[in-house]
């Protein structure tokens, strides 16, 4: 029997991508594709499918313009309403924290949207099976974490190294668009990774972010 998934995908050429991906496979078939939190919540209890494949960002409803982590609302409602399905979480997020998260809350697995077809395949027969599977990328990210636990500063701020490769290229005055160039990273990589460093040192924007790391010697 092919393994029946569900998409929740709120960007229409993404989910016309899978679309074509799985189109003619017998191992694995579209069992729906859901747009929004409400789509995906409806469609986990309507469908028969096995595995979900989840985009952590995605609307409330169809007529909200405003994306927001959703991903993590419907894995605490599979949690609490003990639904039976697999899920595989399938983001542009690479924040440690929000991997950590995701996890905490059930997920069976994380690729980013980088990651190639065989790459997904792979990934949805593996916890399809039972198992879990994580994306190389992202067990990097997780055991630069770990790795990093015990090493904070007087001040209790802990930055990884591509954070402080950030921060040092704030501090010199590059764009996003210079840093993409020089670290060979997304825009959207680019711009999570500021917002990181400006919540980890409760700066009020990339300026202040700047002038705190100089004050407590990050950049000295």
């Amino acid at each position: 029997m092919p393994i029946r998934i569900l998409i929740a995908e709120d960007h229409t050429l993404v989910a016309q991508g899978y679309e074509k991906l799985f189109e003619g496979r017998e191992d694995i078939v579209v069992a729906g594709f859901a747009e929004t939190y409400h789509e995906v919540i409806f469609k986990l209890q309507a469908s028969n499918a096995e595995v979900l494949l989840l985009d952590l960002s995605m609307p409330q409803t169809r007529n909200s313009h405003s994306l927001r982590l959703t991903g993590f609302e419907i894995l605490e409602f599979i949690k609490s309403h003990s639904i039976n399905i697999r899920k595989l979480i399938v983001s542009s997020h690479r924040d440690c924290e929000l991997i950590k998260k995701a996890v905490a809350l059930g997920a069976d697995g994380y690729v980013l949207k980088s990651a190639g077809y065989q790459e997904l395949i792979l990934a949805i027969k593996t916890i399809r099976n039972g198992g879990k599977y994580f994306q190389k990328e992202v067990e990097m990210i997780l055991d630069e974490k770990r790795r990093d636990e015990n090493r904070f500063t007087e001040d209790g701020v802990l930055l990884t190294p591509r954070e402080k490769d950030i921060l040092r290229l704030l501090a010199d005055g590059l764009s996003t668009e210079d840093m993409m160039e020089v670290l060979s990273l997304k825009k959207d990589t680019v711009n999570e990774y500021r917002q990181n460093l400006i919540r980890k040192f409760n700066a009020r924007n990339a300026a202040h972010l700047v002038r705190l790391a100089y004050e407590m010697n990050f950049l000295n």
